[in-house]
């Protein structure tokens, strides 16, 4: 019987016979850091995909780590591309991208969004970098770990359904954290949570519909929040057809915030059937402030009736 092979032999002939990515397992001195890099290695292997280019770069960096740190990261980035099966070209995706978001994940987040990444593994080949990017952004803007814990598990929620939404709750979340008023976007995936995009088309598309608005409005993320709030509870059509419609009278508005902020009470002051009304007629402030009077005075259906006739 031939001598056992040293560990330097048996990742000789593991890289030659069957995958060059064995050839990273040389960076590694400690048996339990070179067990967790083999682990990724072997999910390679076992779906047949290719070596990132940046493979071998990344385990170096990981072998620099402190053995319990690269044990995590590995770990992480394993178990992350391995939530993504059955999508052979999300988990090479995130085979190829985790390493470039663990550098640009500072150190005062990294702990949540080790902990969060894997639930949105489904979802992270539609995120993409740019969305990766602005989820980890916004999870510095988060007052304590708690909280970015909350905000990654949030949009998590949103992993099995569309792109779009999760995106579209990427923003969301976004814009709380910028706010300082993560509440709000917890409220609103709350009043709208992933379960409601079964219900129909409309429902599908409501959370980009809620998002749109903080694209009309991008220097006023907190009205538009707090009207994405107001709307997220309503039936799915009026939450895709209102926020939509509200959006691009937003965008053509003298003053965007003004305008979300007057839309929000006027809804809360005359009710949902309003909403016409205010996305068709873009009252300007001093109109709503005199509707809002009149509802002070003479109630909510008369102040209604006369903003529809525009007799206000």
């Amino acid at each position: 019987m031939p001598p056992p092979l040293t560990p330097e032999e048996t990742i000789d002939r593991l890289a030659k016979t069957i995958s060059p990515a064995y050839a990273a397992l040389r960076d590694f001195t400690s048996p339990q850091v070179r067990a967790a890099a083999a682990a990724l290695i072997d999910l390679m292997v076992e779906e047949q995909l290719a070596v990132p280019a940046a493979f071998r770069d990344a385990c170096s960096q990981a072998a620099t780590l402190a053995p319990h740190e690269a044990i995590v990261m590995l770990n992480t980035w394993h178990d992350t591309a391995a939530a993504a099966r059955p999508e052979r070209k999300t988990v090479a995706f995130i085979l190829e991208a985790f390493p470039g978001w663990y550098n640009r994940c500072p150190e005062a987040v990294r702990e949540p969004w080790l902990a969060g990444v894997a639930k949105l593994a489904p979802a992270l080949r539609g995120l993409g970098s740019d969305g990766m990017a602005q989820l980890i952004d916004a999870m510095q803007r988060c007052d304590d770990h708690f909280s970015a814990h909350k905000l990654i598990e949030s949009v998590a929620a949103y992993a099995l359904t569309t792109d779009e939404a999760i995106r579209a709750a990427t923003a969301m979340a976004h814009a709380a954290a910028g706010a300082s008023r993560l509440d709000v976007w917890l409220e609103i995936a709350q009043r709208f949570p992933p379960e409601r995009m079964e219900e129909s088309r409309d429902a599908e598309h409501g959370p980009t519909a809620l998002a749109s608005l903080v694209a009309a409005a991008p220097t006023a993320p907190l009205a538009a929040l707090l009207l994405m709030r107001a709307l997220a509870g309503e039936n799915a059509a009026t939450v895709r057809t209102g926020a939509t419609k509200l959006a691009t009278r937003a965008k053509s508005a003298p003053d965007a915030a003004e305008f979300l902020h007057d839309g929000r009470e006027l809804l809360e002051a005359l009710g949902i059937r309003a909403l016409s009304a205010i996305a068709a007629k873009l009252p300007d402030h001093e109109l709503a402030t005199r509707v809002l009077a009149m509802r002070a005075e003479f109630g909510a259906q008369a102040a209604l009736r006369l903003l529809e006739r525009g007799e206000v």
